[in-house]
């Protein structure tokens, strides 16, 4: 396979849009390309690199994925001590209603607290399928 360079007038600054994150604009340098050339082949022309700027975007789309992936796991921790703290209190209010001799508001308090412990097993498994996505997202952005 044989290559050939020449040199390509220098692409314009982006747009400040996405320049944004950047502290200062620089000039453009000269850049050097490189085309492959095939002997004989009658394959199809190779794709288009990725550019740096899509390169870079894709890299912010997938720290904020991670962002955001981490934040809905730490909502539903929250969410999963207050429904914890909810069941406790549905079961003290049982026990003291059955004290007081009422006994059939002490199985509906049961029955609301049983339906509350389903719950908060499946908000464990979202925690813990959210901590895998954040992981695996994050394992895959410091590669």
């Amino acid at each position: 396979m044989a290559f050939a360079s020449s040199l390509v007038a220098p692409l314009p600054p982006p747009p400040p849009a996405a320049r944004a994150g950047w502290r200062r604009a620089r000039a453009a340098p000269r850049r050097l390309v490189l085309a492959a050339s095939s002997r004989g082949g009658g394959s199809a022309p190779a794709p288009d690199p990725p550019t740096f700027d899509r390169l870079r975007e894709q890299l912010l789309q997938l720290h904020a994925e991670a962002d955001l992936t981490q934040s809905k796991a730490n909502s539903a921790r929250v969410r999963l001590v207050r429904l914890t703290e909810a069941a406790e209190n549905l079961k003290k209010r049982a026990v003291v209603s059955v004290r007081m001799g009422r006994e059939n508001e002490a199985v509906e308090l049961l029955v609301q607290k049983k339906k509350l412990t389903n719950a908060l097993e499946n908000i464990k498994e979202r925690i813990e399928l959210l901590d895998k996505l954040s992981a695996k997202i994050s394992e895959r952005l410091f590669r």
